[in-house]
């Protein structure tokens, strides 16, 4: 079954209630957007595997050190919202590469449609996987684009999916269709409305983030 964490840190509470704000301007939507970012990338990482290397000094004495070679890390924002998250991850992880996929959800049928997709065609060059998708609704979208890269020879076991909100029938659909999937989210929402988007939610995340 797949594991999910909701993430307690109390800032959370802070950025989820700009972004719910229905009066939120762009400027201060993308910035919540940002700091709930840094927060879920954060939770995504703490149990990265670390490696040990010995420094020198300014006192001339080597210190041994820990790190996270992160240059392994493989981020995949799902367009649009995806991007809202790219920047904060990007900060934790700067020497991880980007990929990308764009998944479009038909209106009527709720069926994601895959129309970009930038991911390496080389699993063995990386150790984990970030998918960064801000809303998990009926996750249709999310299972289109863990499919996709499963596609490719990457492992559900290696694959985090990050979210600000959620609901169970998105998380109940993952875990039936990717049981080695962890997921990592900031709120999970009761329910969904008839255009199957989050309620209370906060909306749609590309729109208010000004994605084009």
């Amino acid at each position: 079954m797949s594991s999910v964490n909701l993430i307690r840190h109390p800032l959370a509470g802070n950025c989820l209630r700009t972004l719910r704000d229905r009066d939120t301007k762009t400027e201060n939507f993308r910035q919540a957007m940002d700091k709930l970012g840094l927060l879920l990338a954060v939770e995504a990482t703490i149990n990265l595997p670390a490696e040990v290397d010995t420094v020198i000094t300014p006192l001339d004495v080597e210190a041994q050190c820990s790190y996270v070679d992160d240059s392994k890390i493989l981020l995949i924002p799902i367009l649009r919202a995806g991007l809202g998250f790219v920047d904060s991850f990007v900060d934790v992880l700067p020497a991880a590469k980007v990929a990308h996929i764009g998944i479009a959800r038909d209106h009527d049928t709720f069926e994601a449609r895959t129309y970009l997709d930038t991911v390496p065609d080389h699993p063995e060059d990386f150790s984990q996987v970030l998918i960064l998708d801000p809303m998990l609704a009926t996750g249709n979208s999310s299972a289109r684009a863990i499919e996709l890269i499963l596609s490719k020879g990457y492992t559900a076991d290696k694959m985090t999916l990050v979210c600000a909100l959620s609901t169970m029938v998105g998380i109940k659909q993952l875990q039936s269709k990717f049981p080695a999937l962890s997921i990592i989210t900031a709120a999970i929402d009761p329910e969904l409305n008839e255009k199957a988007y989050i309620v209370p939610g906060l909306g749609d995340a590309g729109d208010r983030l000004n994605l084009l």
